[in-house]
């Protein structure tokens, strides 16, 4: 245990026999320290480790303070505090990801249904407009590529896609209305 006795100014730097007689007795005390601020023994023990690890690194540089025990204990402290704000950042970035995912999820959901409700609405279409707004808006045929697939002049595709997207409006609203009265009983 440190005392008011070893608080005097010591001067130079610190040399291993200096290190292992003042430092390595206060270890106890370190993890005592750390473990009620990260609330975690195996935390606790890290924290510890990689500041004695670091100090040992550095012992022939480090020059000793004048109250060690203070030192170390502040030492302590500010890797616990880093070791707490890396814990916390890595709840809210889980936190995001998760909520991310569930978004990707749910908008996945959402565009899986709303292609099956089109789907259904194209099923439903008589042969040629359907096959003229497959050719125009999934294949993304012109109007000529699309007389010339079919056999017949660019106007008569125009009409056909013009009733076809009618047609499939009215589908689409009459399926929404039907999913809205569903969801609400």
């Amino acid at each position: 245990m440190l005392r008011f006795a070893r608080r005097v100014r010591l001067t130079g730097t610190m040399k291993e026999s200096e290190f292992i007689r003042l430092v390595m007795p206060l270890r106890d005390r370190m993890f005592r320290y750390a473990q009620s601020l990260v609330l975690s023994s195996a935390e606790a023990e890290d924290v510890v480790h990689d500041l004695l690890e670091r100090m040992w690194r550095d012992h022939e540089r480090m020059e000793l303070p004048q109250h060690l025990g203070a030192f170390v204990m502040t030492a302590v402290r500010n890797r616990c505090c880093d070791l707490l704000r890396r814990r916390q950042a890595d709840v809210r970035r889980l936190a995001q990801v998760k909520a991310s995912s569930e978004r990707v999820t749910e908008s996945a959901a959402q565009r899986w249904e709303a292609r099956e409700v089109v789907r259904r609405a194209m099923a439903s279409l008589p042969e040629r407009q359907r096959e003229v707004i497959h050719l125009k808006e999934i294949e993304g045929f012109r109007t000529c590529e699309i007389a010339e697939v079919i056999g017949c002049d660019e106007a008569q595709v125009r009409v056909i896609l013009s009733r076809g997207r009618a047609a499939l409006r009215g589908i689409l609203q009459k399926l929404m209305n039907d999913g809205r009265t569903t969801n609400t009983h």
